[in-house]
C-alpha cells in the first residue's frame, strides 16, 4: 500500500512511514507537510504555521519499537521524557528546559492535567494502539492552549473512524520481555454508516529491575468512544479508565526509602462540533477527570488523595479567519496529606484566534484572558508571522506570554515524616509562574536536506520550586523543603534538525536524521537551596535511523546523548525490529543495549539493559 512518508522539514527525530516506491518517496520527501493540526483554537496546515508544531500518525506509531506513549516521545528532539520506573510507570515530561508543569497534556483536545500534582500528567486512559496522531506544539504557541502550556502542549488525537473495507477492526496483541514483563491488549472497533464504536482493554506488569528494590508494577485499563460523524458535524463521546500499582522505591525521596503508590483515573467527556458554509463552525466540549491517589511511605499510614476536574467549552468559528471562545474549569482536592481536607478553584478563559494572509506573509496569533475565583488575572497574547523564502523554504517568529498556577500540592501540601522531620510541604501564599517567549525558525530544504533551525528564548518569572532559606539549612532540626517562588529562570537554546531520508530513500533508508538541542539556563534564586530546578537538560543528541531489510521488514535505532546540570551526560541506544504483515505483525525491541547508569528523574536509576518481544493478530 502506497504511503506517504513523514515531511521532515518540521519533524524532528520521529521515525518515517514505510515507503512502497522508493522513487515516490524521494519525491515527496522535499515537500512541505501538509498535514493539518486540529487540535488548535484553529486548524490550519502544518506547512503554514508561525509556530514550532510536529505531528506523529499511527502508521508510523506501528512502526516504532514502542509499547508505551512515553516511548513513542522519546523519538521527539527538544522533548525531556523523564521515566520513573519502567514501562512508562510514571512520566514528567519537560519541553526545552522547562519543568514538567508546564506541559499541557490534552486527549482531543479536552484538558488532562492534574490538580493534584504534574507527576500524574500521563496517567491517561488510552492505549497507545487508540491514538490517531500525535500533536506537538513547542514554544510560545503553546500559550493559545490557555494555562500551564508555558512551553508546549501534547494533544492526543484518537480515532474516530475505521478505515478497513468492511468497517471493522480488531487487534489481539501479546508482549513479554525481561523482568516479568507482560502486556496484554484487545481492541475492537466498528464503523457503519456514520457510527463508529471503539473499546479497548490492557493489562501491563513488570517485575522490580534493581534486586531488592520495590519497583514493581501492574497497570489495568480500558477505555470506550462512540463517534457520529456527516458532512455537517463531528460527536465524541469517550470514557476511560487506568488502575496502576507500582513501587514507588527512590521516585519522591532517596533511592533507599522504600515506597509503594496505587492511582486510579476515571475520565469521561463529550465534543461535538457542528459545521456551516463559509468555514463556520460551533462546537462544545464537556470534560470530567477524576484521580485517585493512594501513596505509602516506608511503614506509615498512606496518604491518600482524590482530584476532580470539571472543564466545559464553547468555541465559534466565525470565518477561515477568526474563532472565539469561553472555557470554564473548576477543580478540587480532598486528601490527607493537604492543610485542609478539602480544596477548590475555579477558573475562566475568554480567547480569541485569527490568522491572516498579507500577500506571501501570514500573520497568526490569539489573545486569551484567564481569571482565577481567587482574584487573579492573566492577558496573554501569542503572535506568530511566516514568510516564505522560496519554494520549500520559510522563516517564522513568534512571541507570546503563558502562566502555570501552582498545582493543588504546590499551595497545600503537607507531608513531612515525624521522625526524621524531612519532606516536602506546600505554600498557600504562591503566586503563579509567568513566562515570556520568543522564537525565531527556518524550515528549509537544501538540494533534498531537510533543514529545521529554531533559536529561542524564554523567561519565567517566580518559578516554583521546594527549597530551603539560609536558616532553615543551618537548623540541624528542618530537614523539609517548602514551596517558594524563586526569582526566574532565563533560557536560550536552539533545535537544529538535518533529516536526509529523502536522498537516502532508493537505498532502502526509511529515516536518517540527526537533531541537536542546546540548552542555557541562568538561575536567580533568593535561596539557599532549591530542589529540582537545576535537572533540567544542557545538551541533547538524537540519531535516529530506520532501514527497510525486507518489504515489511523495518529494522529501527535510536541513539541519544543527554547532558544535564545536575549529573554527567550519559548515553542511551535502543534497538528495534518489527515485521508487518496482512493481519499480523511481530517486533523485537532491546532498550538501552549500551547499559548506561543514570537517573532519568527522582532519585532512582534508570532501568539497565532490557528486552521485549511482541506478537499481535487482526482483522
Amino acid at each position: 500500500m502506497n504511503r506517504t512518508p513523514f515531511k521532515p522539514a518540521i519533524l524532528t527525530a520521529l521515525i518515517a512511514q514505510a515507503f512502497a516506491s522508493q522513487a515516490q518517496a524521494a519525491t515527496d520527501s522535499v515537500e512541505l507537510d501538509a498535514q493539518r493540526v486540529t487540535g488548535q483554537l484553529f486548524s490550519q496546515n502544518i506547512a503554514e504555521q508561525a509556530f514550532a508544531v510536529e505531528v506523529i500518525d499511527r502508521a508510523d506509531l506501528q512502526i516504532l519499537p514502542i509499547s508505551n506513549l512515553a516511548d513513542a516521545l522519546e523519538w521527539v528532539s527538544g522533548l525531556d521524557v523523564r521515566q520513573r520506573g519502567s514501562g512508562g510507570t510514571q512520566v514528567d515530561l519537560g519541553i526545552r528546559g522547562a519543568a514538567y508543569e508546564q506541559t499541557l497534556i490534552l486527549v482531543d483536545g479536552v484538558r488532562m492535567n492534574d490538580p493534584q500534582t504534574g507527576h500524574h500528567n500521563f496517567d491517561l486512559p488510552v492505549t497507545l494502539e487508540d491514538i490517531e496522531r500525535i500533536e506537538i506544539v513547542r514554544g510560545p504557541g503553546a500559550g493559545q492552549y490557555g494555562p500551564n502550556g508555558n512551553a508546549g502542549v501534547i494533544n492526543l488525537v484518537t480515532r474516530k473512524q475505521v478505515d478497513s473495507e468492511n468497517g471493522r477492526s480488531a487487534l489481539l496483541k501479546a508482549e513479554a520481555g525481561s523482568k516479568d514483563y507482560a502486556r496484554g491488549l484487545l481492541s475492537l472497533a466498528k464503523t457503519q454508516g456514520n457510527w463508529s464504536h471503539f473499546a479497548a482493554v490492557s493489562q501491563q506488569e513488570s517485575d522490580t529491575y534493581i534486586k531488592g528494590a520495590d519497583l514493581d508494577y501492574i497497570s489495568q485499563q480500558g477505555n470506550y468512544r462512540l463517534v457520529h460523524q456527516n458532512d455537517a458535524h463531528t460527536t465524541v463521546a469517550g470514557l476511560g479508565y487506568l488502575d496502576k500499582g507500582f513501587g514507588a522505591q527512590g521516585f519522591y525521596a532517596g533511592a533507599d526509602k522504600r515506597a509503594n503508590e496505587n492511582t486510579i483515573q476515571r475520565h469521561a467527556y463529550l465534543t461535538h462540533e457542528q459545521r456551516y458554509s463559509g468555514g463556520r463552525s460551533v462546537d462544545v466540549a464537556v470534560n470530567w477527570r477524576q484521580h485517585d491517589d493512594e501513596f505509602f511511605y516506608l511503614t506509615y499510614a498512606p496518604s491518600v488523595h482524590q482530584t476532580n476536574a470539571w472543564q466545559s467549552r464553547l468555541r465559534f468559528r466565525l470565518n477561515e479567519s477568526l474563532a472565539l471562545g469561553y472555557e470554564f474549569n473548576q477543580e478540587d482536592i480532598e486528601s490527607t496529606s493537604t492543610l485542609g481536607d478539602r480544596h477548590e478553584r475555579e477558573y475562566g478563559s475568554a480567547f480569541a484566534f485569527g490568522q491572516f494572509d498579507f500577500g506571501a506573509v501570514q500573520l497568526a496569533g490569539s489573545l486569551s484572558y484567564l481569571d482565577y475565583d481567587g482574584g487573579d488575572s492573566y492577558t496573554l497574547p501569542v503572535l506568530g508571522l511566516t514568510l516564505p523564502l522560496a519554494a520549500g523554504q520559510q522563516l517564522y517568529l513568534n512571541a507570546g506570554k503563558s502562566v502555570r498556577v501552582p498545582t493543588m500540592n504546590d499551595l497545600y501540601l503537607y507531608q513531612i515524616n515525624p521522625v526524621t522531620n524531612t519532606g516536602n510541604q506546600g505554600n498557600a501564599d504562591l503566586k503563579a509562574e509567568e513566562t515570556s517567549s520568543a522564537e525565531l525558525g527556518a524550515r528549509l530544504n537544501l538540494a533534498g536536506l531537510q533543514t529545521r533551525l529554531a533559536v529561542f528564548k524564554r523567561n519565567t518569572s517566580d518559578a516554583i520550586d521546594y527549597t530551603q532559606t539560609a536558616a532553615e539549612v543551618a537548623d540541624p532540626a528542618i530537614n523539609y523543603y517548602t514551596a517558594r517562588n524563586i526569582d526566574a529562570i532565563d533560557t536560550k537554546g536552539f533545535d537544529a534538525e538535518l533529516d536526509a531520508t529523502g536522498l537516502l530513500a532508493a537505498s532502502g533508508l526509511q529515516k536518517a536524521s540527526l537533531s541537536y538541542t542546546r540548552l542555557i539556563q541562568d538561575f536567580t534564586n533568593q535561596y539557599e537551596k532549591a530542589r529540582y530546578s537545576k535537572s533540567q537538560l544542557e545538551h541533547q543528541l538524537i540519531l535516529s535511523l530506520a532501514y527497510e531489510l525486507l518489504p515489511g521488514l523495518t529494522a529501527t535505532s535510536l541513539y541519544k546523548f543527554e547532558d544535564r546540570y545536575d549529573q554527567n551526560g550519559y548515553r542511551i541506544w535502543d534497538l528495534g525490529l518489527k515485521q508487518q504483515n496482512n493481519g499480523w505483525s511481530w517486533g523485537l525491541a532491546a532498550t538501552n543495549v549500551l547499559d548506561a547508569d543514570y537517573i532519568d528523574s527522582g532519585f532512582i536509576e534508570a532501568p539497565g539493559t532490557g528486552y521485549r518481544f511482541e506478537v499481535s493478530a487482526g482483522l
